[in-house]
């Protein structure tokens, strides 16, 4: 036995190996093989062998210790668990012997965990599942998951859509209290209805798809000496959905109504959107009716509103309008002719003083994925943008960016701001401007007309290699948020933005509606707290994912049958690996990786540019090329470049 002497030599030199030590805090990332990574503090990054990474999971905040390996390269050994964020999971039940597990689908997890007799309920293996932890491998690298409820097998005909609502918890049932509160509802329309001025005489109409029963906008126009004076009228759930109240809070948790390829998870109970609060036609409902005065070059030149009540004359199509625009008189009820005429004459002139004054976004085509009678892809039909589409979108940014000024003067609302280039891209993008733009290179350019000026400048040059700087601009930006302070929304190049016709779609709109209703009647302005704010986003982004995983997913079935067939399509991406391309025909994105064994390249990443022999790469490039590969179970898809060179190899 050891004497108290050497116990303490020994205390001391594990407290003097200690102090020798680096250590860092960071945040576990997986990666595809058994190894993963800590994602430092300080930004740098430091390897997690296997066996280190048996006892934590992708996301965990722990302290490490620090060894410089070979080149500066770091290794990580876990000292302490900080914290884990993992509770919840889904993926496959598999048995392998008499071990029971299940096989989790999140990005960065290689291994699979233990399911104890006791904690698998009634799953079976090859089921879908969605599990909590219910213990962390830190100690002794075993981890433990308890089944909360069985998705589905996995020929189960929609199991994507219900892996998927599971996987990112989609709220897809309403309260009690929520729906007895939407029951009560219809029979106080009438009510409401008669004690508000009737403005029905405006001649409103709606104009959406054609299989749209959620109609949350309407459209007048009355022409004027100086331009035209354009009529909003918006469906008014705010006069029967109060703060608070259980469909408000059902409301909140689910910030905006999601819409999945063949199924739409509503923000507000079916009944509500589709009959009680949508502007019917020939029904009559409350709305929040916005006066917008435009001139005749495009100005937003004065803006009135009121809640008052409105009848549509007319549910017209997209098809109908477009139809009617291009030359068709018959497509649409002769008594529509002229507002329309006029709505494509303002249209117009808002669409040219925009592409002056502010920015316009690239107009893409859409895609619609037709399902078959097993929820996945017969078919992807691509749509492009009429001018029926237009319009009306032209209608509604007016609304939009004429209530964001109001609310912004108000000191109150939920805005969308776009606060332009992510801070920690701001040396790249300097470094980039210095050689192709460099009277900007040291500007402040989260200023709107500083920013507003250098992508304007950027879209009227011909020259190649400025186009080529603004696609890659366009990949440093931050995305677009919702806040509680009116800012600037650089993507649009105006000074602020608030929606607010989609309340019974969105919640920020619904809120803002509260916000204009509490001014008109001179009471305190309603505030949405930081706390809702956030998960409002939160709730937003959950629901974007959730788009793209699905789309993902399915977009893989799709192709699984057609290996080897050809496309055209754009370059998307472009990093030190190869590039992503985005096909012309459906949409589809998938990547081509680049052999630097058998074709070496050059990649530039401050022109995200590659150079391999006489070929080169860049964003927005027209590619052809084919699907080699397609992983459905990790959801890649590989494609290979149709060239003379990619033949060759």
């Amino acid at each position: 036995m050891l004497n108290a002497d050497a116990l303490k030599q020994l205390s001391q030199l594990k407290s003097d190996i200690r102090s020798t030590k680096e250590f860092a805090e960071g945040r576990v990332r997986g990666a595809n093989g058994k190894f993963g990574f800590v994602v430092l503090d300080d930004g740098r990054e430091a390897f997690l062998p296997p066996a280190e990474m048996d006892r934590v999971f992708p996301g965990d905040r722990v302290k490490v210790s620090l060894t410089e390996e070979d080149k500066g390269k770091l290794s990580a050994e876990l000292d302490s668990l900080i914290s884990t964020e993992l509770k919840y999971l889904v993926g496959q039940y598999v048995q392998r012997g008499q071990g029971h597990f299940i096989q989790p689908s999140e990005h960065g997890f290689s291994r699979w965990i233990f399911l104890p007799p006791k904690a698998r309920g009634k799953a079976q293996p090859g089921e879908f599942i969605a599990c909590s932890i219910s213990r962390h491998p830190f100690k002794d690298g075993k981890s433990q998951a308890k089944v909360e409820s069985v998705i589905g097998k996995p020929d189960m005909a929609g199991i994507e859509h219900a892996f998927v609502v599971a996987q990112h918890r989609l709220p897809n049932t309403f309260s009690k209290g929520a729906l007895e509160q939407a029951e009560a509802i219809p029979a106080q329309l009438e009510s409401i209805c008669t004690d508000r001025k009737d403005l029905s005489e405006l001649g409103f109409v709606t104009i959406d798809s054609e299989s749209t029963r959620d109609m949350d906008d309407a459209i007048a126009i009355t022409k004027t000496d100086a331009g035209w004076t354009l009529h909003i009228a918006v469906a008014d759930p705010s006069s029967l959905i109060e703060a608070g109240s259980p469909l408000d809070k059902d409301a909140l948790a689910r910030a905006n109504s999601v819409y999945l390829a063949g199924e739409t998870l509503p923000m507000l109970p079916a009944g509500l959107c589709e009959n009680s609060f949508s502007l019917l036609e020939g029904q009559l409902r409350p709305a929040l009716v916005m006066h917008i005065v435009v001139s005749e070059d495009g100005a937003l030149n004065g803006f009135e509103y009121e809640f008052a009540a409105i009848r549509s004359q007319h549910k017209l199509s997209y098809s109908q309008v477009a139809q009617y625009i291009d030359g068709d008189a018959a497509a649409v009820p002769e008594t529509q002719h002229q507002a329309l005429s006029e709505l494509n004459a303002l249209s117009k002139a808002r669409a040219q003083y925009r592409s002056g004054h502010s920015l316009v976004m690239e107009d893409r085509p859409d895609y619609d994925l037709i399902l078959n009678e097993k929820r996945k892809i017969e078919r992807i039909e691509k749509q492009e943008r009429t001018s029926a589409q237009r319009m009306v979108e032209e209608a509604m940014l007016a609304a939009n960016i004429s209530a964001g000024g109001k609310l912004a003067e108000l000191g109150a609302g939920c805005f969308s701001i776009h606060l332009g280039f992510r801070d920690e891209r701001m040396t790249e993008i300097r470094a980039l401007l210095k050689d192709v733009m460099p009277e900007y290179a040291e500007q402040d350019l989260h200023q709107l007309d500083v920013y507003l000026k250098l992508v304007k400048t950027l879209e009227a040059d011909e020259d190649a290699e400025k186009k080529n700087t603004l696609a890659v601009l366009k990949r440093m930006l931050r995305p677009g948020e919702l806040s509680g302070n009116a800012a600037a929304h650089l993507g649009l190049g105006i000074a602020h933005y608030a929606t607010v016709t989609s309340p019974i779609r969105k919640f920020n709109d619904l809120h803002n509606h509260r916000v204009l209703r509490a001014a008109a009647d001179q009471q305190t302005l309603p505030t949405l707290a930081d706390e809702h704010g956030e998960a409002l986003q939160q709730s937003v982004t959950t629901g974007r994912q959730a788009d793209r995983a699905l789309q993902q997913w399915l977009y893989c079935q799709y192709l699984e049958n057609k290996i080897d067939q050809t496309f055209t399509g754009k370059i998307t991406l472009v990093n030190g690996a190869g590039i992503g391309v985005r096909l012309d025909d459906n949409g589809i994105n998938g990547f081509v990786r680049f052999n630097s064994k058998k074709n070496p390249f050059d990649f530039d990443g401050k022109r995200l540019r590659i150079t391999r022999g006489e070929e080169q790469f860049q964003l927005d490039q027209e590619v052809r090329v084919k699907v080699s590969a397609v992983d459905t179970d990790k959801r890649r898809i590989a494609f290979e470049l149709v060239t003379e060179t990619a033949a060759s190899e």
